[in-house]
């Protein structure tokens, strides 16, 4: 994998583990592990829950959650539930968070994280309460039953899967300090319109701003607040050649700002092509 200086005020986050195509251009203005799986955990939603029964085995169940101002998962759960009678002897567990699975995807190309830690009981204050049934509003006509209770997961680290070939470790301080990509989750019709409409200016932008002049062709694959994904295509039989990755001149805080981040790296590279 080759490294260059990131255009943006990102730190280094440390290498990505990946197999496949190389990382070529501004690999290291990709998001760190933690904010990416800080993004994908979101505001909550449906986790796995893997806890261990009283013979040592893990015991799969699924739940909802929210997600505290800390970024700790926050449960309210049943007594006669199964996973709940496993945490009150063992408080070990893990939760899995995966992105939503389009039918014509392999869902093995989708992101996913294993939380890795511990649920303790919690007491909620009203706000998040609130903040849980904003999120889940269903759970309104349990959350005030005697035989309900609150848990929060404490993070011990953490393993993000972007795909096939792309994932890593994180700690629980790299967790807690991440926060969630502002564009990360409003990116698929950006993408499709780069590459429905503007695929030439893709390939120049790989081209002289990744510096993969072999490129014949690119499509956008990520978008996030530091910058542009791109897998590469050349060689006489137009196969993947090569993972781009280019930075936006500046780290974006919305959605809204995408389109102009993205003119001013086509006004870049066709400066740089003469």
């Amino acid at each position: 994998m080759t490294t260059s200086t990131p255009t943006s005020d990102k730190p280094d986050t440390g290498p990505h583990e990946t197999a496949g195509p190389p990382l070529r251009g501004d690999t290291r203005s990709i998001p760190s592990h933690a904010e990416l799986a800080r993004t994908l955990v979101g505001n909550g939603g449906i986790a796995t829950l893997s806890t261990l029964t009283d013979s040592g085995h893990p015991y799969s169940s699924i739940a909802p959650y929210s997600v505290l101002a800390d970024g700790a998962a926050l449960v309210c759960v049943s007594s006669l539930a199964e996973h709940t009678q496993n945490l009150r002897r063992d408080p070990r567990a893990s939760m899995l968070v995966g992105e939503a699975t389009p039918d014509e995807i392999d869902p093995l190309s989708l992101a996913r994280v294993t939380l890795i830690g511990a649920f303790v009981p919690y007491a909620p204050t009203s706000t998040e309460i609130e903040a849980h049934l904003v999120v889940h509003p269903f759970a309104r006509h349990y959350v005030g039953f005697d035989d309900f209770s609150w848990w929060r997961f404490d993070t011990l680290n953490l393993r993000y899967v972007g795909g096939f070939g792309f994932m890593g470790w994180a700690s629980a301080d790299e967790y807690a300090s991440a926060t969630v990509d502002p564009i990360i989750d409003h990116a698929r019709p950006m993408i499709e319109h780069l590459n429905a409409d503007h695929a030439d200016a893709c390939t120049q932008i790989v081209q002289h701003l990744a510096g993969i002049e072999a490129a014949s062709s690119a499509t956008v694959t990520a978008v996030d607040r530091y910058g542009m994904t791109f897998d590469v295509f050349g060689g006489p039989d137009g196969t993947q050649i090569a993972i781009g990755r280019v930075a936006f001149p500046e780290p974006l805080t919305s959605p809204d700002q995408v389109r102009a981040a993205s003119v001013e790296l086509v006004r870049r590279a066709r400066e740089q092509a003469g």
